[in-house]
């Protein structure tokens, strides 16, 4: 079988054509990433590749940075989420620890009252005549809706299922429930979570239709699917119903196709882009997962997903100068020789900052770019605007720019219009250093060079010196993040010990050891690496063999290591879990039975056998139907897992419940 991988990432946007059953990609093809616009860079990638493949493909399948920018950003569509059971008077005194999990705005929380049966003496059940009287004026203009309740495992979510039908009714829009996303115990996890999920519907709803454009533009005619935060696929139909579920789909993507590529059961996988570096990790042929739910900007979920470090290294990095040194700034800038394609007239500004025999503590080498115009636009101050109109002709260097808005280069105030995308800068970057050196072949470095005039000028070196010093840095900041990220996994429970500035240091002092091991020491440099690094992205293959052998191991780059995301995307399977609770109850000290949830019925059992069998029937049940939705086969091997919490073997004195949790994997069905 034939399929297409679509990975929309930061910088570019990569797709290939594979085949499945002899696990070979057939072509590929790169192009930038347009983020205003993401059907034009899909349309542009998918008419790189060969049309005679394409028509045979059967599947499309998605990595996108569209719900983890929107985290990021914190945006959304308008939503908000129904709690019930929860104390309103609460808010003032917990107003710090709300927006600790991503809430921001009191007006999104709606509460009503409600005690659920099984927990409480005296139960109450919710208004439900007063949610279906006021529903349409508390949920006014919200694009979808979240329910939320209290103790949900008390009565199997019954509140929250209730509510929803009531809401989908009225309101006719998407409901999403708590209890259906995740069985966390932390209440504001799950709120903020669902709440989330609630502003990305209506979002992925827009990406889908894009996409569906696009491919009946060229007569494709096959289902899509979208790669999940723990590095397997769901279907269009899930995807829709659950956006959240996609956050870290690049680095999914990327851990998927760098092991796939590189054949290896226990890897490093070391994605370099244009902006970041992932990290993330393979063992047994598993991706490592993170502990706890996706911490992303400002929201703390439930979505369990891949074990990914991300920090601030990429081709597009800026490179700067402080006190007559080089350093790496975490800003993202245009790399000044694609900027010079572009526009000629950047190559000659830069030749006659050149010519020049001055210094200077400022970037005069660097440019300002218009991203998109703001003309009548409110909010926006007269020289932001006037700021913008001296771009709109082309890009110009920082001294230019204050003359052509009647200021200087001091007080320029140019940060907010940077913030909100409306500028972007262009300057000296690792990818520019590249070019020059040879490796990054098919663009001009003439512009770049023409600017290492300047800089070398505030160095004091030689202008041919300085991509190779680039390069030095690009390497030690990759080898200490390594470090770093490895030691945290090895020692999880010393996390704020490594975070103290003299590990920085001393790792460094590591680093310095290990680039020169020739010289006669009497220590061995500490730091080795048991399983190879494989690299993915497109400058990987400069930096990362270094750095490997420095930790002892070694580096395994494909040749398709650039577009190992979009490979990501299409080979991976789906992978589905479900669980299921057994409870002991008691009333007080007498013990009633052993609970398990059907639904919203509950049933109890003296005999714990009997309910064991009970709970693993509906996880092995619940597993294939929404293995099924999520676009797998009807019947998959499904594997069944007993955990028990408390009892015997543990520190607590008694059997508290047991988790039975069933496991599903399936390719995708067509």
């Amino acid at each position: 079988m034939i399929g297409i991988g679509i990975d929309t990432g930061g910088t570019f946007t990569d797709a290939v054509v594979y085949d499945m059953e002899r696990q070979k990609i057939l072509c590929s093809g790169k192009t930038l990433t347009t983020k205003a616009h993401l059907e034009d860079c899909i349309a542009a990638a998918l008419d790189l590749l060969d049309p005679v493949y394409v028509k045979q493909a059967e599947l499309l399948a998605l990595s996108t940075t569209l719900a983890t920018n929107a985290c990021l950003e914190d945006k959304g569509s308008r939503a908000k989420i129904l709690m019930i059971g929860m104390n309103p008077e609460c808010m003032p005194n917990l107003r710090e620890v709300y927006g600790a999990y991503g809430f921001r705005d009191p007006e999104e929380l709606i509460f009503i009252e409600g005690k659920p049966e099984h927990l409480f003496e005296q139960p109450q059940e919710p208004d439900w005549e007063e949610l279906e009287g006021k529903a349409s004026r508390w949920f006014a203009q919200c694009g979808a809706v979240g329910v939320l309740q209290a103790f949900p495992r008390a009565n199997g979510g019954r509140f929250e299922k209730t509510a929803k039908e009531i809401l989908k009714k009225k309101l006719g829009v998407p409901v999403t429930t708590a209890c259906e996303m995740s069985d966390e115990v932390d209440v504001l996890r799950r709120g903020a979570g669902t709440l989330l999920n609630t502003r990305l519907i209506p979002l992925i709803a827009e990406f889908f239709q894009a996409v569906k454009h696009v491919m009946e533009e060229r007569n494709m005619k096959m289902p899509l699917a979208i790669m999940r935060s723990d590095g397997s696929l769901m279907s269009e139909e899930m995807a829709r119903e659950y956006p959240v579920e996609t956050l870290l789909s690049g680095p999914a993507a990327s851990l998927v196709g760098g092991s796939a590529l590189a054949g290896q059961a226990n890897a490093v996988i070391v994605d370099m882009g244009g902006t970041t570096t992932d990290v993330a990790m393979v063992r047994d042929k598993m991706p490592l997962t993170s502990q706890g739910g996706i911490k992303i900007g400002p929201w703390k979920t439930t979505i369990n997903g891949v074990y990914v470090d991300t920090f601030l290294l990429g081709g597009d990095s800026a490179v700067r100068f402080r006190e007559g040194r080089l350093y790496l700034d975490g800003r993202r800038v245009i790399p000044l020789s694609f900027l010079a394609g572009r526009y000629p007239q950047v190559r000659e500004k830069l030749a006659a900052l050149g010519r020049q025999k001055r210094t200077h503590t400022r970037m005069l080498h660097e440019f300002y770019v218009l991203q998109r115009s703001i003309a009548g636009q409110p909010g926006f101050t007269e020289e932001e605007q006037a700021l913008c109109r001296a771009l709109e002709q082309g890009p110009l260097p920082i001294e230019e720019l204050a003359e052509a808005v009647k200021g200087d280069i001091y007080t320029m105030k140019t940060e907010r219009l940077e913030a909100e995308g409306i500028l972007m800068r262009s300057g000296l970057t690792p990818t520019d250093a590249m070019i020059l050196k040879g490796d990054f072949p098919g663009h001009s470095g003439e512009a770049a060079g023409e600017a290492l005039r300047f800089i070398a000028r505030n160095l004091g070196c030689r202008p041919e010196e300085i991509p190779d010093q680039v390069y030095g840095l690009v390497e030690k900041k990759l080898y200490c993040n390594l470090v770093r990220i490895l030691l945290n996994l090895e020692h999880p429970g010393q996390q704020r010990t490594l975070e103290q500035e003299n590990i920085e240091t001393f790792i460094g002092l590591c680093y310095e050891k290990a680039r020169r091991p020739e010289r006669v020491s009497w220590m061995q440099v500490p730091f080795t690496v048991k399983f190879p690094l494989v690299g993915v992205g497109a400058p990987i293959h400069i930096f990362l063999p270094r750095v490997a052998a420095m930790l002892g191991t070694r580096a395994a780059i494909s040749k398709d290591a650039p577009v190992a995301n979009a490979l990501g995307a299409i080979a991976s399977q789906i992978v589905t879990r479900i669980r299921v609770r057994v409870k002991v109850e008691y009333r007080g000290a007498e013990f009633l039975g052993f609970s398990v949830y059907e639904g919203t019925k509950r049933n109890l059992f003296r005999d714990y056998r009997q309910a064991l069998d009970l709970a693993e029937k509906l996880a092995r049940a619940q597993v294939l139907e929404k293995i099924r939705r999520r676009g797998g086969f009807e019947n998959p091997a499904v594997q069944v897992e007993f955990r028990e919490i408390g009892g015997k073997g543990s520190n607590l004195p008694m059997l508290f419940e047991t988790i039975v949790e069933a496991t599903a994997v399936s390719a995708f069905r067509l």
